[in-house]
């Protein structure tokens, strides 16, 4: 009798591997496009004194959904880096190392600067300017992943 209830195959061109990459892929896709299009824009309606308040839980509760989807998705693509050295692979790695410096670098601070400044209109416009950055980076992740996935299947 068999008792394996989860089981996941991690080797090089595995079915498993790949369906781990798309699923990350996707999560962090459709992450930025929330953020991008409802979130951040979201920031523009909000009052000085509410924004303030609302902030300090957003920036909390998001980490909790954030972390985990960026984390996954940079160690997955460290263990694939490492196993199959592919372009494609390659390429994410550098587009996804390039989202986390903007993460780090740009919005961050931004973010920072959100929880200090009186009127918070001006850095929440800049931080949907920053965004797109990392719109298009992760949406490049995406497609380059889904393209590998029915052309190199």
């Amino acid at each position: 009798m068999n008792t394996t209830i989860f089981s996941v195959n991690l080797s090089l061109g595995s079915p498993d591997l790949m369906a781990l990459r798309l699923m990350m892929d996707m999560a962090a896709l459709v992450l930025i496009w929330l953020v991008q299009l409802v979130i951040y824009p979201a920031f523009l309606y909000f009052s000085n004194a509410d924004f303030k308040r609302w902030h300090v839980a957003y920036t909390r509760r998001t980490t909790y959904v954030v972390l985990p989807i960026m984390l996954g998705q940079l160690a997955l693509y460290g263990w694939l880096l490492l196993t199959d050295r592919s372009w494609d692979v390659a390429l994410n790695t550098l587009l996804i190392l390039f989202v986390w410096a903007i993460t780090f670098f740009r919005a961050v601070p931004l973010h920072s600067a959100l929880g200090i400044e009186e009127d918070h209109l001006p850095i929440s416009a800049r931080l949907v300017a920053i965004n797109w950055w990392r719109t298009g980076l992760w949406t490049l992740v995406w497609v380059i992943s889904t393209g590998v996935f029915l052309f190199d299947s």
